[in-house]
């Protein structure tokens, strides 16, 4: 198990070009994933037991768990930076950080240039505020 990182909101910040190439990624292989088991259940469908297309699905099935493999493994990545991968959809990551003087949640959204707002740790998105430079 990673150790709890607590990161300064310059530390964070300097991260989020890594964590914006990492959700790209996530993303993209979310979607390849997607249309790769659309293709899979569509060939079920549609086959006729033959070798071709038993072959065709077999090599269509050892394809998407190579890439639900990579998908995972993008995710351990943001993981033993220290951070938390909240939402994939919408990008968002959380970074332990110090508000207050209290251990809280500097919380990114993909898109957003810099972390702009925290929330407690046993909150989430919707009840982020925004951060007030010191």
């Amino acid at each position: 198990m990673n150790e709890l990182k607590v990161f300064t909101l310059e530390e964070a910040n300097q991260l989020l070009p890594v964590m914006t190439k990492l959700i790209l990624e996530l993303q993209a292989k979310r979607d390849l994933a997607v249309n790769t088991e659309v293709q899979i259940d569509s060939l079920e469908l549609i086959s006729n037991s033959d070798d071709a297309s038993a072959k065709e699905l077999f090599h269509l099935t050892e394809a998407y768990r190579q890439i639900v493999r990579e998908f995972y493994a993008l995710i351990d990545q943001i993981h033993e930076i220290g951070c938390f991968l909240k939402d994939v959809d919408l990008g968002l990551i959380d970074f332990y950080g110090v508000v207050s003087g209290r251990v809280v949640y500097l919380c990114w959204r993909f898109g957003e240039p810099k972390i702009n707002y925290w929330h407690e740790t046993g909150e989430g998105f919707a009840q982020r505020q925004p951060l007030i430079p010191n």
